[in-house]
C-alpha cells in the first residue's frame, strides 16, 4: 500500500472511531465534519463533499448602519436549509472577500450547511487593523441579526483569522450584539498587544517566557506591523519615510535605510525604535514613546486590557504550536481569560499561523474543532 495512502487511511480510522466514541447522536455530525476538513484542504479540486452537494450560491449585498456604508458576498447552501449563519472576516489581503481561498473556504462552509456573510473589512485590507474595524465587524452581525433582507438563519457565529480576532472579540462582546453571537472560531489569533510585538521583534515570547521554546519570528512580521499602523501617523514625511524603510526590509532585509532613518522626525523614531528593538525588557518603554495616535489604538486593540466577561459566545480557539507569527500562547490566555467551560482550545501541529498542511494530529484537531462547530450550530 502507497505510505501515503496508507496514512490518509488511518486518519480516516481514527477519526471515525473517534466519532464512534463519541456517541451514536454525534456519528453523522462526525462525517460531516471529515468531510468539511476534506473539501477545505481540496482548494478547488475535487471532493467527496463537492460530489454530494450542488453548488452554493453567491451573491452580494450592500448594508448600512448608522449611515456606515458596507458591502459584502453571501454563500447560501445550494440544496439543503441552512444550519445557521457564519459571519466569515479574512485576514491580511489586499483582495479582501475576493481573496480565492476566502471564497474557496466560504464556499466549504456553505456545503457544510452556512449561509456565510463575508463583508469586506477595511483594516486587513490595508494591513492596518483597527478599532474601526470592530466597529464595522459590529455593524456587520447587527444587520445579520436584524435580517432585513431575509436570508439569515439562527444561530450566527463570526469567524476570523490572526490579528483580525481581537476586533472580532470586541464587536463580539458588545452589548449589542453579544446575545446574539452563539459561537466565536478564532484561527492563530493574539490576546495581548504588547507580548505579541515583543515576539515579533525580539524573538522572545514573553507568556512562555522562553526565546528556545518557539519557532523564529518570520522576519518579515515586524515590518508588517510597522506598515499597519502608518495610517496612524500624523507627520506624513515620517510616514513615507517608515514605508519606504518596511518595503525596503521586506524586499531585502539588508537593505541600507540609514539615509532615510536619520531623516525621521520624533513620531517616525519612536516607531522605528520599537520595530527595531532587540531588548524585550524595552519593548513598553518604546511603547509609551508611541505617539499617541497610535499607542491608544494599540491599547484600544488589546484584548488583555478588556473585560471579557461580557463575551456570550461559545469560543472555539485554534492554533498551531508552530506558529511563528501570534505564539499559541495567547489563545491559551485567552481561553484562560474567557474561562475553559466557554472556551474550548485545539492546538495543531502543523498549522503554521492559518495554513494548514496535512497531518495526523492535525487532522484530529481540526477535526474536534470544525465537529464542536458544527455541534455548536445544531444545537441551538
Amino acid at each position: 500500500m502507497n505510505p501515503l495512502f496508507r496514512r490518509v487511511v488511518l486518519i480516516l480510522a481514527v477519526i471515525l472511531v473517534g466519532a464512534a466514541l463519541a456517541g451514536c447522536g454525534s456519528v453523522h455530525r462526525g462525517y460531516e465534519s471529515m468531510l468539511l476538513l476534506g473539501d477545505v484542504q481540496s482548494g478547488a479540486e475535487s471532493s467527496r463533499l463537492k460530489n454530494i452537494t450542488e453548488e452554493p450560491e453567491r451573491s452580494t449585498v450592500a448594508y448600512a448602519v448608522d449611515d456606515r456604508e458596507h458591502v459584502a458576498d453571501i454563500y447560501q447552501p445550494g440544496d439543503r436549509e441552512p444550519r445557521g449563519t457564519l459571519v466569515l472576516i479574512h485576514g491580511f489581503t489586499e483582495h479582501g472577500r475576493h481573496d480565492p481561498r476566502l471564497v474557496e473556504f466560504a464556499t466549504s462552509m456553505a456545503r457544510a450547511g452556512f449561509t456565510v456573510v463575508a463583508p469586506d473589512v477595511e483594516g486587513p485590507m490595508t494591513m492596518a487593523v483597527g478599532l474601526r474595524d470592530a466597529r464595522h465587524i459590529q455593524d456587520t452581525l447587527e444587520y445579520v441579526a436584524a435580517d432585513e433582507d431575509d436570508f439569515a438563519t439562527e444561530p450566527m457565529g463570526l469567524m476570523a483569522f490572526s490579528f483580525a480576532v481581537g476586533p472580532a472579540v470586541i464587536a463580539a462582546k458588545s452589548p449589542d450584539v453579544a446575545e446574539d453571537v452563539a459561537f466565536l472560531v478564532a484561527v492563530g489569533g493574539y490576546y495581548d498587544i504588547e507580548h505579541a510585538i515583543t515576539y515579533v521583534t525580539t524573538g522572545v515570547d514573553p507568556l512562555s517566557g522562553r526565546r528556545d521554546t518557539v519557532p523564529q519570528p518570520r522576519r518579515e512580521g515586524k515590518w508588517v506591523v510597522l506598515l499597519s499602523q502608518l495610517d496612524r501617523i500624523e507627520d506624513t514625511h515620517d510616514r513615507e519615510l517608515l514605508r519606504e524603510i518596511a518595503e525596503a526590509r521586506l524586499e531585502d532585509p539588508g537593505a541600507q535605510v540609514d539615509s532615510q532613518v536619520d531623516a525621521l522626525g520624533e513620531d517616525g523614531r519612536a516607531v522605528y525604535g520599537l520595530i527595531t528593538n532587540t531588548d524585550p525588557d524595552r519593548v513598553g518603554e518604546y511603547l509609551e514613546a508611541l505617539p499617541a495616535t497610535v499607542r491608544d489604538e494599540l491599547h484600544g486593540l488589546d484584548l488583555a486590557r478588556r473585560d471579557l466577561s461580557q463575551l456570550r459566545a461559545e469560543l472555539v480557539l485554534v492554533h498551531g504550536t508552530d506558529d511563528n507569527v501570534i505564539p499559541i500562547g495567547h489563545s491559551e490566555r485567552l481561553q484562560a481569560a474567557v474561562g475553559e467551560e466557554q472556551a474550548h482550545l485545539y492546538p495543531a501541529a502543523g498549522l503554521y499561523h492559518v495554513d494548514v498542511t496535512p497531518g495526523l494530529r492535525d487532522g484530529w484537531q481540526l477535526w474536534r474543532a470544525s465537529r464542536l462547530v458544527l455541534r455548536l450550530a445544531d444545537q441551538h
